[in-house]
């Protein structure tokens, strides 16, 4: 079984120019406040065959995370993606699943966190999760396409 990724362009914010998308108003913001404002979607296949679509955010610019399944992965200065580990939060606190995420991510050696937020409950999303790192473990959730669609 192979592993296809499809990437979407965010309409957050326009990296090029700092400017979120839209933006009118003339005032110029940091590429790294555009950077930290911007997502963009990504889907990982599980061993299973099933598609489950992940939010990607920079391990420094993750936002707090209520219950959800995420991936952490490495992304060389190529664009080249490898993923780490696959979780999912086990905290009522938002700010500790954010905490636990950073500190586990920071120890694999992660720069990303993919974020599936649509696990219906906890029973799911260990599903989930167990459906993911299968796919990792037996070599079909390869580094991700640089492609962008």
């Amino acid at each position: 079984m192979c592993a296809q990724v499809l990437k979407f362009r965010s309409n957050n914010a326009d990296l090029n120019s700092g400017k979120p998308a839209g933006d009118n108003s003339g005032e110029r913001r940091s590429r790294l406040d555009a950077v930290a404002d911007s997502s963009t979607q990504q889907f990982w296949l599980g061993a299973s065959g099933a598609r489950y679509i992940h939010t990607i955010h920079s391990l420094l610019y993750c936002p707090e995370l209520p219950a959800v399944n995420y991936l952490l992965v490495h992304r060389d200065s190529s664009g080249v993606q490898t993923v780490l580990a696959a979780g999912h939060t086990a905290h009522d606190a938002p700010s500790l699943n954010l905490a636990e995420i950073r500190r586990h991510g920071a120890t694999l050696g992660a720069n990303e966190v993919h974020v599936h937020m649509l696990a219906d409950n906890r029973s799911s999303a260990k599903v989930i999760e167990q459906d993911l790192k299968g796919a990792q473990l037996a070599g079909t959730l390869p580094p991700a396409s640089a492609s962008t669609h």
